[in-house]
């Protein structure tokens, strides 16, 4: 006999079917796509041997379609573009925070310079006490001689 139970992801009512009386979770797309994909992910932590198919079906694929990813970025140019500049700006931020976590100190009881940093994202370094510069100095010990002529 069918009954009115609560979906466990979308906690709307609906008619269980009498032909799976364990029914937990209504036949809506949405919810039967999470059932699915939270099984998949049980089963690949609990089973060794559906791990290994798993990862054997994925790599017979790739074997099998060699050229996918080459024909993929020609047929979608415009995607792979802006996934590169994704990629410049998140590994950009990524040197950001390495910067701004940085808590070197240095001694810089003789110099006299200020440091200026300037640029898109810096606005995120508030607690950076290290500049990188892009000059070298170099300090000779000899004195100075005039060259002989």
């Amino acid at each position: 006999m069918s009954r009115e139970i609560i979906c466990r992801y979308c906690k709307k009512p609906f008619i269980q079917s009498r032909y799976h009386p364990k029914q937990e979770v209504c036949p809506s797309e949405e919810c039967q796509r999470r059932r699915k994909r939270e099984y998949h992910r049980k089963k690949l932590t609990e089973d060794d041997v559906y791990r290994q198919t798993c990862a054997n079906s994925r790599k017979n694929w790739r074997e099998n379609n060699p050229d996918y990813q080459r024909r993929y970025r020609e047929k979608h140019k415009s995607i792979c573009d802006r996934n590169r500049r994704k990629q410049r700006t998140r590994n950009f931020r990524r040197q950001l925070s390495v910067i701004e976590k940085n808590n070197l100190a240095i001694d810089a009881k003789r110099s006299f310079a200020e440091v200026w940093i300037i640029g898109a994202g810096l606005g995120d370094i508030e607690k950076n006490n290290l500049a990188i510069p892009q000059v070298l100095i170099l300090h000779v010990d000899t004195p100075y001689r005039a060259h002989p002529s």
